[in-house]
C-alpha cells in the first residue's frame, strides 16, 4: 500500500508539473507558440493526466478505508 501511495504522489506532482507549466505557456513569444502550436497537447494533456491522478487516488482511499 505504501508504493501505491508513493505512486499517487508521483503522479500528483507531474500533474503539478503539466499545469505549471501550461500557465507558463502564455509567457512564451506568439512567434513560438504558433510554430510549436501545442496548446491543444498540454489542454488534452492536463484533461487525462487529472483523471488518472482522481482515480489514482480514489482506488489509494478506497483500499485504505476498506482494509
Amino acid at each position: 500500500m505504501n508504493i501505491f501511495l508513493y505512486i499517487c504522489i508521483i503522479i500528483s506532482a507531474f500533474n503539478i508539473f503539466i499545469f505549471a507549466y501550461a500557465y507558463s505557456l502564455k509567457f512564451f513569444p506568439i512567434k513560438w507558440r504558433k510554430k510549436v502550436n501545442q496548446d491543444t497537447l498540454v489542454g488534452m494533456a492536463i484533461i487525462f493526466f487529472t483523471m488518472l491522478t482522481m482515480f489514482a487516488w480514489i482506488i489509494y482511499f478506497y483500499y485504505k478505508l476498506n482494509i
